[in-house]
């Protein structure tokens, strides 16, 4: 089903919905609702959008959409502090059902009655799909991960936004995404937008690609979301001495760009297509569309200067890494398991990769903060110099803790090829070697 005719079977499921006021039987768990869903194509974007059944498979109440591993909550408000790429930090409060959730059942079968609740559940099997593969992808136990947010993640559907600083505002409208908030753990899908070719709330791809936000929170981060608090000039003199103050590595421009990347990565290994925006966007997202495939017309890292080559900022140098970790994977395109061992052992490599940015090579080559960081700020655009720096500390401190291997050769080639250098200069590359 081409992605051009969904809103118009949106529509018209809409108004075959509202018309239903009577159930012809009760739903009863395992709950099956009537749907709109993506099935992906290993190896391409041509995946395929269907509205039909499904079961849903976690769902333990469908009056308030409360599942064993999350919940989908409407009628929040969320006021954001900062935006950065598809991260988002601010407080959520509100308990209003704004968003009612309105079904009728036929035959057992959950049949929305508006399109609203037609993708809440939706979203609720999207994230299903999600939380199927996370072991496989990371090693890590799906209740595991539940302990560290207490006990069941929270997605928030179409929160109202509580924004004073227009300038985040503009951004926020412009980002027409889904999100995550490494503060509280929260999944947030916003209001579709007019330029929405899918909606994203509903969008395996995208949804896949928001918890490797989260992933990357609890491998790199260690799941601690360190606060980097304004001070006065005299404390930012001293944080510029300081290659480890908390929260320098949550602003700092180029790893804000490796979390994006590693997140198209987690979308790729959960879904097969190797670009996470493909099918949302019409022509006017069609630049950035491209520049965010992992099998798209090259770019380097000394291109990153200007916005010609690639439109996206920071998701430039995400995309680079997504790439070389994607054509390292390629040895495994028809072999999914081994797909799953490497993805595991990216993400294992990813829990050493702090300890060892405090370490030679990596800490010789990691710069002093800039003023900006030091001010808990992130630029806007790209130093090459600077933001290459980081990256040479990051990607020998990352490469320490890949196992030898065929993959990991293949990889730090890529590597070599993508960032050149400028974002992998050569006294860090020793780490390649067997």
């Amino acid at each position: 089903m081409k992605s051009k005719n969904i809103k118009l079977i949106i529509l018209s499921m809409y108004l075959m919905f509202a018309g239903c006021s009577h159930s012809s039987s009760r739903a009863g768990a395992p709950f099956k609702a009537e749907i709109l869903y993506f099935t992906p194509s290993s190896g391409s974007d041509s995946g395929q959008w269907t509205v039909g059944e499904r079961v849903l498979k976690t769902l333990e109440n469908p009056d308030t959409l409360v599942g064993n591993n999350f919940e989908i909550l409407s009628g929040r408000a969320l006021t954001i502090d900062s935006t950065v790429g598809s991260l988002i930090t601010g407080r959520v409060s509100g308990s209003e059902k704004k968003n009612p959730i309105r079904y009728t059942v036929k035959n057992g079968t959950i049949i929305p009655r508006d399109s609203t609740t037609l993708l809440m559940f939706s979203g609720f099997y999207a994230f299903e799909q999600v939380f199927e593969q996370v072991e496989a992808a990371t090693g890590d136990k799906v209740t595991d991960l539940k302990d560290n947010v207490g006990g069941r993640y929270q997605v928030l559907f179409e929160p109202t936004l509580d924004v004073e600083d227009s300038g985040v505002e503009a951004r926020v409208s412009l980002k027409l995404n889904a999100a995550f908030n490494p503060q509280s753990d929260n999944f947030i899908l916003f209001r579709r937008s007019a330029l929405e070719q899918i909606p994203l709330a509903a969008n395996f791809k995208v949804i896949s690609h928001e918890f490797g936000h989260a992933l990357f929170k609890r491998s790199f981060f260690n799941q601690k979301q360190e606060t980097c608090a304004k001070t006065d000039e005299a404390g930012v003199e001293q944080r510029k001495k300081d290659k480890f103050f908390d929260g320098r590595l949550s602003v700092e421009y180029a790893l804000s760009g490796f979390n994006e990347g590693y997140s198209d990565f987690v979308s790729y290994v959960m879904t097969g297509e190797p670009n996470a925006l493909s099918g949302s966007f019409g022509n006017a997202e069609d630049r950035i569309v491209k520049s965010r495939s992992l099998s798209g017309d090259k770019f380097t890292f000394a291109q990153l200067n200007g916005n010609q080559i690639c439109p996206a900022g920071f998701y430039c140098i995400g995309t680079l890494f997504a790439r070389a970790l994607y054509k390292a994977s390629q040895i495994h395109a028809k072999q999914s398991e081994g797909l799953r061992t490497f993805s595991r052992q990216v993400y294992a490599a990813l829990k050493s990769t702090l300890s060892f940015l405090g370490q030679s090579p990596s800490l010789d080559v990691l710069p002093l903060p800039s003023k900006e960081a030091a001010s808990c700020q992130m630029r806007r655009d790209i130093s090459l110099s600077y933001d290459g720096a980081v990256s040479s500390a990051f990607l020998s401190a990352f490469l320490r803790g890949l196992p030898s291997s065929e993959e990991k050769t293949i990889l730090c080639i890529e590597l070599s090829e993508l960032f050149g250098t400028t974002g992998f200069v050569e006294e860090v590359r020793g780490v390649c070697n067997p």
